[in-house]
C-alpha cells in the first residue's frame, strides 16, 4: 500500500512538472518581441555617381618610363578580386602584404576583439536554456541541552543531493532581443576585423609606392647630378681656357651641391619609409631592393556609372549597420525590462537522516514553481534606460549615416583623383620631352659661347623639376587607385546591381 502511494505521488509530482513546462511553452510561443524591429534607413544617396567620376582615358607615353598596362586586362575591368595589390604586379609587395596580414599587430587585437564579442554572445544566448545544477551535503549538527525543549542534547546527521533548475520565459522577447544585439556586435567585430584588415593592406600598399616613389627620385637626382658634374666640368675648363668667368664655376658647383643635398634628403626619407614598412610588416630587419616607380603598372579603374551599392563591401559601413541594429534591439531589452519576469523552478532530490536511507524512496524530495517578479516603483531607472538605448540608438544611427556618407565621398574623391592625375601625366609627360629637349640646346649653345651659363642652370633646374614632378604625378596616380580600391571596399564586382542601393534601404530592410 505504501509502495502504491509512493508510485501515486511520483505520478502526481510528473503530471505537475508536465503541466508547467506545457504552460512556459504556451507563454513562450505567445510571447511578443518589444521593441522596434529594425529597418535600413534612408542615407539619401544618389543612385550612382557623377559622370564626370567615370573612368579616364588612357594617358600617353611619357620619358620612356611611362606604365604598362596590365597584360591582357582591359583598364575597366567588371570585377576586381579581394587581393587587389596583386594588380600591381610587384612579387614585393605581394610578399610585404602576406607578411602585414600575418604579423601584424591590429590584425591580432582585431581577432581578439572578434572572440571577446562571441563570448558575449553566448552568455547572451545562455537565458534561452534552462539552468541545471546539483547540490549536495552531508551534515552533522548538535544542539545543546539548553537549546532544547525537552533540556537534552540532540545530534543529528543529515544526508541530501538534489538537482535544480530554474528558466526564464521569454514571454516580452528580452532575451531574444539580448540575444539579436549580440549576434549584431559580433557581426560588427568581424567587420571591424576586415576594415583594420583593409586599412593594413591600404598602409602597406601606400607606404610602398611611396618607397618606389622615392627610388624613383634618387634615380632623377643622380641623373641630374652626373649632368650637373659634366656641366661643372665644361665650365671648369672654359675658365681654365680664359673663355668665361669664375662665377659659372661657382654657380656649376652651387648647383652640384644642392643636387646632391636632395639626393642625400631623398635617401633619408627612404630609409625612414623601409623602416615603417617593417613596423607594419612585422619584419623589422626588413631590406627592400631599389626599384622604379614608374615600371609599375596602371591597376584598372571600375566601369563608367558606378551604382552606390559598390558602398556596401566597405567593411566600415557594414560595421556601422551591425552597431546601429544592436543599438536598436537595446531598445527592446530595455522596454521588456518594464514588464514581469515570468520563471520556471524545479528541485528533485533526496534527503535522509540516516545515511543507510539515503537512496530510499522515502527519501525522495521534490519541488515545483511558477515565478513573477514585477516591477512597481524603481524612481524611474527602467524608463531612464529606455530613454538611454533609444537616444544611444540615435547617435548610433547619426554615427551609421556619417560613416556612408563619408564612404561615398572618398569613392568620388578617388575617382576624381584617378581622372586627374592621369590628365596631369600627359601635359608633365610633355613637359619633360621639352624640358630635356631645351636643356641638352642650351649646354651645346654655351659650350658653342652663344649663350651664358645661367642659361644652362635655369634649364637644368627646368628639367630637373619635370623630372621629379612626373615621378610624384605617376605615385599620385598609383595611390589614387590604391585609395579607389579602399574606398570600395577592396575591389568591385560585376554582379552588382545598380537597383540595390544604400541610396534605397528598401533593397535590404531586415
Amino acid at each position: 500500500m505504501k509502495r502504491r502511494l509512493n508510485l501515486f505521488t511520483e505520478h502526481r509530482a510528473s503530471c505537475a512538472c508536465l503541466r508547467l513546462c506545457t504552460l512556459a511553452l504556451a507563454l513562450a510561443l505567445a510571447g511578443c518581441t518589444l521593441g522596434p524591429d529594425y529597418e535600413r534607413p534612408d542615407t539619401q544617396l544618389p543612385a550612382a555617381y557623377r559622370p564626370g567620376d567615370g573612368p579616364p582615358v588612357r594617358s600617353a607615353a611619357a620619358d620612356g618610363k611611362a606604365a604598362v598596362e596590365p597584360t591582357g586586362t582591359p583598364s575597366d575591368r567588371k570585377s576586381v578580386n579581394r587581393d587587389w595589390w596583386t594588380l600591381f604586379g610587384d612579387a614585393t609587395l605581394n610578399d610585404l602584404m602576406q607578411q602585414a596580414l600575418k604579423n601584424n599587430a591590429d590584425m591580432a587585437i582585431a581577432l581578439a576583439r572578434i572572440a571577446a564579442a562571441e563570448a558575449l554572445a553566448v552568455q547572451a544566448g545562455a537565458p534561452l536554456y534552462p539552468t541545471l545544477g546539483v547540490n549536495a551535503g552531508l551534515i552533522r549538527a548538535n544542539s545543546g541541552a539548553l537549546a532544547s525543549v525537552q533540556g537534552v542534547a540532540v545530534q543529528a546527521n543529515t544526508s541530501q543531493a538534489a538537482l535544480a533548475t530554474s528558466y526564464e520565459i521569454d514571454l516580452w522577447g528580452r532575451v531574444r532581443r539580448g540575444i539579436e544585439s549580440a549576434t549584431a556586435l559580433v557581426n560588427a567585430s568581424v567587420n571591424d576585423q576586415a576594415a583594420v584588415r583593409l586599412t593594413v593592406e591600404g598602409l602597406v600598399a601606400s607606404t610602398y609606392l611611396r618607397l618606389r616613389s622615392q627610388d624613383a627620385q634618387i634615380d632623377v637626382l643622380r641623373d641630374s647630378i652626373r649632368t650637373r658634374e659634366h656641366t661643372t666640368r665644361i665650365a671648369q675648363a672654359k675658365f681654365d681656357g680664359g673663355l668665361s668667368s669664375p662665377i659659372d664655376v661657382a654657380q656649376a658647383t652651387a648647383a652640384l651641391a644642392a643636387a646632391q643635398a636632395g639626393l642625400s634628403e631623398v635617401t633619408r626619407q627612404r630609409d625612414v619609409t623601409q623602416n615603417l614598412l617593417g613596423v607594419l610588416t612585422g619584419n623589422l630587419e626588413v631590406v627592400i631592393a631599389p626599384g622604379d616607380v614608374r615600371k609599375l603598372p596602371i591597376p584598372p579603374v571600375p566601369p563608367a556609372g558606378l551604382p552606390s551599392t559598390l558602398l556596401e563591401s566597405r567593411p566600415d559601413i557594414a560595421k556601422a549597420e551591425q552597431d546601429l541594429v544592436a543599438a536598436n534591439a537595446r531598445i527592446g531589452v530595455a522596454t521588456a525590462n518594464l514588464f514581469p519576469v515570468f520563471s520556471l523552478t524545479g528541485m528533485l532530490g533526496v534527503q535522509s537522516i540516516d545515511l543507510t536511507q539515503f537512496a530510499s524512496p522515502q527519501s525522495t524530495v521534490w519541488s515545483a514553481g511558477l515565478g513573477l517578479v514585477a516591477p512597481i516603483f524603481a524612481g524611474g531607472l527602467l524608463q531612464g534606460r529606455l530613454d538611454y538605448a533609444r537616444a544611444q540608438q540615435q547617435e548610433v544611427l547619426g554615427t551609421y549615416v556619417k560613416v556612408v556618407r563619408n564612404g561615398f565621398g572618398e569613392v568620388s574623391d578617388a575617382l576624381v583623383n584617378v581622372r586627374q592625375t592621369l590628365t596631369t601625366e600627359g601635359y608633365l609627360s610633355t613637359q619633360v620631352a621639352a624640358s630635356t629637349k631645351s636643356h641638352d640646346l642650351a649646354l651645346l649653345r654655351y659650350e658653342a659661347g652663344y649663350v651664358d651659363f645661367l642659361t644652362v642652370l635655369l634649364e637644368q633646374r627646368a628639367t630637373n623639376d619635370a623630372r621629379l614632378a612626373f615621378v610624384i604625378n605617376r605615385a599620385a596616380r598609383l595611390q589614387a587607385a590604391v585609395d579607389l580600391f579602399k574606398a570600395l571596399g577592396g575591389g568591385w564586382s560585376a554582379s552588382m546591381n545598380k537597383s540595390e542601393s544604400l541610396a534605397n534601404p528598401d533593397a535590404n530592410a531586415n
